[in-house]
């Protein structure tokens, strides 16, 4: 979707990003962990358990000002962490980190940094319905709603979307330079279970409606992890996202494993349906019994659930289980029981609450470091919870 806007050195601010631009290699260094370096920072909280010697750097290196930048819009707390090493698309140099790609514009007085249209990237690359699947982003409205208005018209129309919710408005900013680090708004304010969302060219807004990972409460507006998004749907190129240690030099890619007679599992459990010895479904009622199947209706509470067990059937507690969906991630232990519960969505009506949108979830059990320790199930709620309400599933210790 694309439309002009009149804001005078913001004018043409529809840019996108992508290519590779590698930063020179330093000497070595032997230090680890998160640190300053010369003109910027070193992070390591997105590099996957890779060590603390590995990880992003964020610089002012070459005069290319993303760590001034960095600090001035707000550093960690308003952008995240790096993500990515600099890359290049269209001319611009550019690096990710979780909210958003920043974007060195050299070509305006003085210098400083956009963010890049992700979600118009993304919608250009046919990506809407996963966006929507995955992480509860509406797609991009018909070009129809642009259809015969000015620029003007077409940018107070656009800024008329926020009006629907005003804690989402607030958080989105007024004046020129709120579209100038947001872009326009791009979809109407929608209801997707868990939260409101509006999307906008830079980024998407959402509002809790119930509470939500880490500790989110209802009522609190966060900005999706746009970098992440794109980081997932390929957006940042591979050669981007190659970790390097606080000196710049890259990480060597890893040695491919010395075969042996018997592979030793990569995951400490593997899931199994519940009907899959061990079995331990319809249990006591006294507990938090599951049904002997996959899935079932359920139209006052909708939820996944299963359980985390030895090879004997023994209950394992205090296991972390992670789901990833609509772009964010929550972690439960497992009970007394052994049972894991992710709830999807529930009512207090006679009625229930039944989500008419899908979801996707990715769930995993989680190592004692965080890392992934078991294959990754998948459940889909296809917005009918009369056909599919709940869903069960079981990770049984196989190592």
């Amino acid at each position: 979707m694309r439309f002009s806007l009149r804001l005078g050195a913001a004018a043409g601010l529809i840019a996108v990003i992508v290519a590779a631009l590698s930063l020179p290699l330093a000497s070595a260094q032997t230090s680890v962990g998160d640190q300053d370096v010369p003109g910027g920072h070193f992070y390591t909280q997105t590099n996957g358990n890779a060590g603390p010697q590995w990880g992003y750097r964020i610089t002012d290196e070459a005069g290319i000002g993303f760590w001034s930048e960095f600090n001035r819009l707000g550093g960690v707390n308003a952008l995240g962490y790096p993500v990515s090493r600099r890359f290049m698309l269209d001319g611009f140099i550019v690096q990710a980190t979780q909210k958003v790609i920043l974007q060195w514009r050299p070509d305006v007085n003085p210098p400083q940094t956009y963010f890049v249209n992700v979600f118009d990237k993304l919608h250009d690359q046919g990506k809407d319905a996963v966006l929507q699947q995955q992480f509860g982003i509406p797609p991009q409205l018909d070009p129809s709603f642009d259809a015969g208005k000015t620029p003007d018209q077409i940018q107070a129309a656009r800024l008329a979307l926020l009006n629907g919710d005003p804690a989402i408005a607030a958080r989105y900013g007024s004046g020129p330079s709120a579209i100038l680090y947001n872009g326009l708004p791009t979809s109407q304010i929608t209801n997707a279970g868990p939260f409101s969302i509006i999307r906008a060219q830079r980024l998407a807004i959402q509002k809790w409606n119930t509470a939500g990972p880490g500790g989110i409460t209802p009522g609190t507006v966060s900005v999706v992890n746009g970098g992440d998004v794109a980081k997932t749907l390929g957006l940042v190129p591979a050669d981007a996202i190659g970790l390097e240690n606080a000196a710049g030099q890259l990480q060597a890619p890893a040695a491919p494993p010395t075969p042996v007679a018997t592979p030793t599992p990569a995951f400490t459990f593997k899931s199994k349906q519940v009907t899959d010895p061990p079995v331990d479904c319809n249990g006591d009622p006294n507990l938090s019994s599951i049904p002997c199947g996959y899935s079932f209706p359920n139209a006052g509470a909708q939820y996944i659930k299963g359980r985390v067990m030895d090879q004997k059937g023994n209950h394992l507690l205090f296991i972390n289980v992670q789901a990833n969906v609509a772009g964010t991630s929550q972690v439960v232990q497992t009970a007394g029981d052994g049972t894991f519960t992710f709830l999807i969505a529930g009512g207090m009506s006679p009625t229930g609450n039944c989500p008419p949108y899908a979801l996707d979830y990715q769930i995993f059990v989680l190592s004692p470091t965080g890392a992934p320790d078991s294959d990754t199930v998948n459940v889909h709620y296809d917005g009918n919870c009369n056909t599919a309400g709940e869903f069960h599933f079981d990770f049984v210790k196989v190592r």
